[in-house]
């Protein structure tokens, strides 16, 4: 994100490229091809025969990307949520995880420098210092091994270099944005290089907490809430929510021990604050049994600047998040004389706390039939840590190619969840529902997996078969308590509507499962190859999260099994000016884990036979030695083949949820070369996506319309490259999207939006 270069490296999401545009002093413009890792060694992204994106370092900085929203928008297939900052939730092709569970896993792997990230919100962090994103489509079931079965998201930092450098960005935008990034690297001695990065990030919220003094009829005492802590009454008037406080640091050290063994230390540290986020609600008019009268009167009772803006929120509460990590790896590269030895040693933990009021309103006097219907405040604290060994071999035997490895990781998790809930006297009454209630749910659960893996690609002439095969093990292992803080004895609040449990239940179980990978792939020559892959993936059992009985906490989902079928063409024309690249992809899902907000706000994991199908193409084009676009579109269809849910509804034909059936971008830089050998530079970028659902019920207040998203950015590079000015805007066309959606039982919604229009200006500087 610091480096200026005349020409970028090219963004394609979505295709199977990502490209830069070079000029020689003879040559015309040219597309260069990208290397990546995607199959565990250095490939060109053409020769790769799978759907792969990237994105290059100089894309990951200001009005390009920024954050993972960035990068979901602007790869069609793709889809990016965040409930909080422990739970962000990533779906490729339609296939992604919404459980909270301790002991349940994300469908898309997220790697660091190949080191697998356990918890979802273990990956959330800056993005700066990076060398490349790739985005891995379909099942990565050999190589990359559990819970990749939608696919695999790399990021890829860069690694110290010997020459002394120091890069310098700031970032000032509105809302007081303010983003100051920092690199030094160099050499220590001649065989010591190191490297420090640091960013820090601040900016207010665009959401806002509108609660009067006037609004506040009814206070409670929480003294004894661990989580959420007690009503602050109107005393959070004017707070600004959704704002942004965060610190990112990382280090390396780089020991060339021998011409033959390389030693790479890394050590990282990040930390988020937040305001928290505002719940506003919609579709007032679908409440069920009367209610939508209660809620409409309720909202019209708050301030007008509740009524006007969807990013406002009437909360008594401190909706406060914070988020810890912490990393440390050894990576060891080790050349013999028949094979290549990889070590990856690392630990990683993780910390975070959130409170949520679900419904962003006062709170309900309970003992009045006409008042709001209902309050539901939602907090957690997750410390969650993990140790991971890899051993890789890999080498070359005449024209066969081929890596084996083994891999050992053990996660711990300790998830508290607390709700606190409100309901008047009609709806209590009418649903059968405590009117007051405050559960704590306590988990504690241990995973350890162990997996051994091969691949070899065998080339015969212009034809090369590859075929991998992995073996793969999960133990679960948890402790389960679900405790009623009122004291009552009696059925208490929602979503835990029986007694609090006798004592903690204790639950285990393994699976185990070997997955597959075959591909053939011709090549015509040096520009064009078509691909057959058929590849699998695995994604172990998982025990559920707040659950309503003892017996119901011991009880596992069924483990989850993909196949994929895909077919593709990548090639390049005219002297490597144009790049088109194709596929076709028919994914099944045996098992797929589905998380059900049942009506009465039970928490349940079920499992559901799906299917993935669809086509993605992109196009790159060096129009001339100034002018470059990449285009990009998917069109795909996935669906539930056979859901039925535990309360009987028939989900059977629709369209699983964050996944919409087209999705495209367009993106084009354009270059002017100025008298004394700077340039100016202009870039457009517009992605869009056609309309999809947030849950799997298809209801029509979960539908998310189709949106779309323009950037904007125009900016100056000096002649020495050593300096860079850039004026950027994102989604000016002011859009509103949902990032969040909870459907309550009387049929209205809690909606959360991502931010409006955002603009600045970035200044960088290399010494």
């Amino acid at each position: 994100m610091f480096t200026t270069r005349n020409f970028k490296l090219k963004r394609l999401p979505a295709a199977l490229l990502a490209t830069t545009v070079c000029s020689g002093a003879a040559a015309a413009t040219q597309l260069e091809e990208v290397l990546v890792t995607a199959e565990k060694k250095s490939a060109s992204i053409q020769d790769v025969p799978m759907s792969v994106a990237a994105i290059s370092g100089d894309d990951v900085g200001m009005g390009k990307v920024t954050e993972m929203n960035d990068v979901a928008m602007q790869t069609p297939g793709m889809s990016f949520t965040q409930f909080n900052l422990g739970e962000p939730r990533v779906y490729i092709r339609g296939i992604g995880n919404s459980s909270d569970s301790a002991a349940s896993d994300s469908a898309v792997g997220i790697f660091i420098d190949e080191i697998y990230i356990g918890r979802a919100g273990g990956s959330g962090f800056d993005l700066f210092d990076l060398e490349r994103i790739e985005i891995l489509k379909g099942p990565q079931g050999t190589l990359y091994g559990k819970n990749t079965n939608g696919g695999a998201i790399n990021f890829i930092t860069s690694r110290p270099d010997y020459d002394p450098m120091t890069k310098l960005s700031v970032t000032a935008g509105n809302k007081g944005l303010f983003h100051a990034q920092a690199l030094v690297t160099g050499g220590l001695t001649d065989t010591i290089a190191g490297k420090i990065s640091v960013a820090s990030k601040q900016r207010d919220g665009f959401q806002k907490n509108v609660i009067r003094p006037s609004d506040v009829t009814v206070d409670t005492n929480l003294s004894n809430s661990p989580i959420i802590g007690n009503s602050k009454g109107a005393s959070g008037q004017g707070d600004e929510l959704g704002d942004i406080e965060s610190i990112n640091l990382r280090g390396q050290l780089l020991f060339d021990l021998s011409d033959t063994t390389l030693l790479l230390l890394s050590a990282d540290y990040s930390k988020d604050e937040t305001n928290g986020s505002c719940s506003h609600l919609m579709d007032l008019s679908a409440g069920v049994m009367g209610t939508g009268a209660l809620w409409q009167a309720g909202v019209d009772s708050l301030s007008a600047g509740y009524r006007s803006n969807i990013r406002s929120c009437a909360s008594q509460f401190d909706t406060s998040q914070e988020r810890e990590i912490q990393g440390f790896s050894a990576r060891v590269e080790h050349g013999l004389e028949w094979a290549d030895l990889l070590s990856i040693t690392a630990w990683r933990a993780s910390d975070v706390f959130h409170v949520d009021d679900l419904t962003g309103l006062p709170l309900t006097d309970i003992t009045v039939a006409n008042s709001v219907p209902e309050n539901v405040i939602n907090g957690a604290e997750e410390s969650a840590s993990q140790f991971s060994q890899e051993f890789r071999l890999s080498g070359s035997l005449e024209n066969v190619d081929w890596i084996a490895g083994v891999f050992y990781m053990q996660e711990d998790v300790e998830r508290d969840e607390q709700f606190y809930t409100r309901y008047n006297a009609a709806l209590s009454g009418g649903l059968g529902l405590a009117p007051e209630g405050n559960v704590l749910f306590l988990q504690d659960n241990t995973t350890t997996s162990i997996a051994t893996y091969a691949q070899a690609d065998w080339h015969i002439d212009n034809w090369t078969l590859t075929y991998g095969v992995r073996w793969s093990q999960d133990e679960k292992e948890i402790s389960q308590d679900a405790k009623d803080l009122l004291g009552t004895g009696a059925p208490t609040g929602v979503p835990l509507i029986l007694p609090e449990f006798p004592t903690a239940v204790k639950g285990k179980e393994d699976w185990e499962e070997i997955t597959h990978k075959a591909s053939v792939n011709y090549r015509f020559g040096e520009d064009a190859m078509v691909y057959l892959t058929y590849s699998e993936g695995f994604k172990s059992g998982a025990f559920p999260s707040q659950t309503n009985s003892p017996e119901n906490a011991t009880k596992t989902v069924d483990p989850e099994f993909v196949e994929n079928i895909e077919v593709g063409l990548k090639s390049t024309w005219f002297d490597n000016r144009l790049q088109f690249n194709i596929a076709y992809y028919d994914i099944d899902y045996d098992n797929l884990q589905v998380f059900e907000l049942t009506p009465t706000l039970l928490l349940v994991l079920n499992s559901a036979q799906a299917e993935s199908t669809g086509f993605e193409t992109s196009v790159a084009l060096a129009a001339s030695d100034r002018l470059v676009i990449s285009a990009n579109y998917n069109h795909g269809k996935a669906r539930y083949e056979d859901f039925v849910t535990s309360g009987g509804n028939d989900y059977s034909g629709n369209q699983l949820q964050w996944s919409p059936d087209r999705s495209g971008s367009i993106d084009a830089d354009y270059t002017i070369p100025l008298e004394g050998g700077s340039i100016v530079e202009f870039n457009v970028s517009y992605s869009w996506k056609d309309d999809y659902y947030t849950a799997a019920s298809n209801a029509a207040v979960t539908k998310q319309k189709s949106l779309s998203n323009l950037g904007v950015s125009a900016g100056w590079t000096s002649a020495d490259q050593s300096l860079s000015v850039r004026l950027w805007g994102k989604n000016l066309g002011d859009k509103d999207q949902t990032t969040n959606v909870v459907v309550d039982p009387t049929g209205v919604t809690s909606n959360k939006f991502a931010d409006p229009t955002t603009f600045g200006v970035t200044v960088s500087k290399t010494f």
